[in-house]
């Protein structure tokens, strides 16, 4: 059996400060708020009926927006001295900190869209052109994502290992978290959701920080 072992995290006896990556955002557009009053099935009924289905229609801009609110939007933020701040969010993380940023391939939009959580927002990312129709085919080797969503995780290690020492695992262990509580939503939403096998590490020399940040997964949400 070969295993990488990457180590036990522990807190730093003394933290480090670190400087989050600056994205190139451009236009910011701000997703409807959630329904008011919208019942949801119960978690026991989610949970049984989960399944990864492969089958990506459209999704509609509301129910994205209430996708992404109960996964990964900001509900509390808290003063550190790590050099951001620590957030309160649906998703659990490791000393609170979400390092893993969300970057969504949209059916209906060329580019790529990065989530904004403390501000329920998408911004489009500056960076090499890409089509719907070119995304669409660099991913299908892996699957057909129809009219899916193309979702990245993007993780940020450096803010993790500014409260722990041998931190990479506490990033990987963020990843499968948010994946998780992202299936189970999107089941109860009635949506379709597949995560892949693939990091998708190299899309992050598209970028000008690139050496700071590392993809740790890829999904497809999309409706029924």
């Amino acid at each position: 059996m070969i295993w990488t072992d990457l180590g036990s995290p522990l807190p730093r006896k003394q933290s480090q400060v670190y400087r989050p990556v600056e994205w190139p955002i451009e236009e910011v557009f701000f997703l409807p708020p959630p329904i008011e009053g919208r019942s949801l099935p119960p978690v026991n009924n989610v949970i049984e009926s989960r399944r990864t289905r492969r089958s990506f229609g459209t999704v509609d801009q509301q129910t994205l927006s209430e996708w992404l609110w109960l996964v990964a939007r900001e509900m509390v933020s808290g003063h550190s001295d790590f050099g951001f701040p620590l957030t309160q969010r649906p998703t659990s993380s490791a000393g609170a900190i979400h390092p893993i940023h969300i970057v969504l391939s949209l059916s209906d939009s060329d580019g790529w869209w990065l989530y904004l959580p403390d501000r329920h927002a998408l911004a489009s990312l500056n960076m090499e052109y890409q089509t719907r129709e070119r995304i669409h085919h660099e991913i299908l080797p892996v699957i057909d994502i129809q009219s899916g969503i193309l979702i990245r995780f993007i993780a940020e290690p450096g803010k993790t290992a500014a409260k722990y020492e041998c931190a990479d695992s506490l990033v990987w262990r963020d990843a499968g978290v948010l994946i998780g509580q992202m299936a189970i939503v999107a089941e109860a939403l009635n949506c379709n959701f597949c995560p892949l096998g693939i990091t998708g590490h190299e899309w992050c020399t598209n970028l000008e920080q690139h050496e700071r940040l590392a993809g740790v997964g890829l999904a497809v949400l999309g409706s029924p």
